[in-house]
């Protein structure tokens, strides 16, 4: 029997970076494999990867082959983490990436060249920016958030305009990530649940609805703030978490390792944006032990934009995962299962990922009679609790995940990746070499891309948590139709952001070095490392 397991949500707990001169690496003939889908406007078409998950509808799908082997090029930005994916401007000559920094004024927002991996510029921000991911629009600006401010840049990271949501509606906030809408405004939603549409020519706010007054719902049950985790770690651990975020990470304006066990904010996840411009965010519910996915419309003109309210789907706890819409929008997705109290007994959570038929739902033909709500059209249970990472969904309905657990003791054959859709499960991947798939999962026409880690034990355990001595960390492509392994490679660290794809077929692996972190023979390295396509898939 495996040991009782500590959930993500207290690994964040655990965990709460201008930079150095890239390394170089043997590339034995790097090849180009073109990888530029329509975009709609106001992103650049021609640019594969776009924000967080891969596009606005956070489906985590790119249109285009990739290659079937890859070699490592040049390694940036090391000593910094990121948490979420780089993206590029709209030649694909530049890619941007927030980090981590240990010193108060450090580098925290970086445009770094794509051929030669040498930062072109950095700006200092507060720690806080690490969870938000750059958007870039066809003009070249840039839109990111900070603390309780969403900021745009031009191409040299000039600020052209900030806006402050801190006060408005009598309240403190913070905005969660944002995405463009095709009636080309800035879509946001904050910590307490208000969702807005910016202007992206000066940050005014054209159109606000309160998600918590609309439908009378509250946050999620709290663990309650103060939770002083650090101070019960191994000396080495807590060398790492100052050798990342500074000396008192929980005091700087940005997320505490307490928030990761639930501190009351009704939503903390990037919201999703839909082809007709529909906004779907998950947070709050009913009750403290109901959360849900609610659905917004947009209305009005592109000038006068407003916000109605449209159907809600409940689900059990709350989610540490974004919603994510298939393209072509017939499907979003959501997973469940994750509460701060939940991070105590994992073995009890009943986590699942849950799909709902957006056509159904909005013509009231679901599986929920009552007009307001949304049913489950179909689902999976999961085995490890919470999925600490959104799965991705194709336009057909098909869904991967992929399974983790930190005790790092499942049986060979517990799986590790699945993939589901409409029609039932199709399969399920159990890697080899005792690794664990540890990044949210991108998928292109022909593989699933993403990173594995391998754990050396060290005896030394906080509750369901075991301290890494050290951990082996490697991209991994895989074969989309049955997921049986395409290619390997080693990488620095484990990876929780997103694997992206550049224009030329390019891979793009971000590290946060979680394991590294809480390991106690090994420090983290992090940064951003490229990889360029050797081989033209089959």
């Amino acid at each position: 029997m495996p040991r009782p397991r500590l959930s993500l949500s207290l690994l964040g707990a655990l965990l709460l970076g201008c930079s150095a001169d890239p390394a170089s690496l043997v590339s034995p003939e790097p090849i180009d494999i073109p990888c530029a889908p329509t975009q709609t406007s106001p992103y650049a078409s021609g640019i594969p990867y776009l924000g967080i998950h891969a596009d606005a509808g956070n489906s985590d799908v790119v249109r285009c082959r990739t290659g079937a082997a890859f070699t490592p090029v040049w390694h940036a930005l090391q000593g910094l983490g990121l948490t979420q994916p780089n993206t590029f401007s709209p030649d694909g000559q530049t890619t941007y990436a927030t980090t981590t920094h240990p010193a108060p004024d450090g580098c925290r927002l970086h445009a770094v060249d794509v051929d030669s991996g040498q930062v072109r510029w950095c700006r200092s921000y507060a720690g806080s920016i690490a969870r938000s991911a750059v958007e870039v629009d066809a003009d070249g600006a840039l839109y990111f958030t900070v603390g309780a401010s969403m900021i745009s840049t031009d191409a040299e990271g000039t600020e052209r305009w900030r806006t402050d949501f801190e006060g408005k509606q009598g309240q403190s906030d913070a905005p969660w990530g944002l995405h463009f809408t095709p009636q080309g405004h800035v879509a946001t939603v904050t910590s307490s649940g208000i969702v807005y549409l910016i202007s992206r020519d000066d940050g005014r706010a054209l159109a606000s609805l309160s998600i918590a007054d609309v439908y009378g719902f509250v946050p999620p049950a709290t663990l309650g703030d103060g939770i002083d985790v650090t101070s019960l770690m191994p000396d080495e651990v807590q060398a790492n978490i100052e050798a990342v975020w500074g000396v008192d990470p929980a005091a700087e304006d940005g997320p505490s390792f307490a928030s990761f066990l639930g501190t009351g904010a009704f939503v903390d996840n990037t919201l999703a944006v839909a082809s007709d411009s529909s906004l779907y965010i998950i947070g709050g519910g009913p009750d403290e032990s109901t959360g849900a996915l609610v659905q917004l419309r947009v209305e009005g003109t592109a000038d006068a934009p407003t916000l109605a309210p449209g159907w809600y789907s409940p689900t059990h706890f709350g989610s540490a995962t974004s919603p994510s819409i298939s393209p072509g929008d017939r499907y979003v997705m959501i997973s469940d299962g994750a509460s701060g109290q939940n991070a105590l007994e994992p073995d009890g959570i009943d986590a699942r990922v849950k799909v709902m038929d957006i056509v159904a739902c909005d013509a009231n033909q679901d599986s929920d009679a009552d007009p307001n709500r949304c049913g489950v059209a179909y689902e999976q249970r999961l085995e490890r609790g919470a999925v600490p990472g959104s799965p991705a969904i194709d336009g057909d309905g098909t869904v991967v995940f992929y399974e983790f657990g930190m005790a790092f003791d499942w049986a060979a054959d517990a799986r590790d990746l699945v993939s589901f859709g409409p029609d039932g499960l199709h399969w399920e991947v159990t890697l080899s070499d005792d690794r664990d798939w540890m990044s949210v999962i991108t998928v292109s026409d022909n593989h699933l891309i993403g990173t594995a880690t391998a754990v050396e034990g060290s005896g030394v355990s906080l509750g369901g948590l075991q301290y890494p001595n050290r951990s082996h960390d490697t991209l991994v492509v895989l074969d989309r139709d049955d997921g049986s392994e395409v290619f390997s490679a080693p990488i620095a660290d484990d990876s929780a952001a997103t694997v992206t794809i550049g224009p030329n077929g390019e891979l793009y692996v971000g590290m946060l070095g979680l394991i590294s972190i809480l390991s106690l023979q090994e420090q983290p390295t992090l940064g951003l490392m490229r990889f360029s396509a050797t081989a033209v898939a089959e």
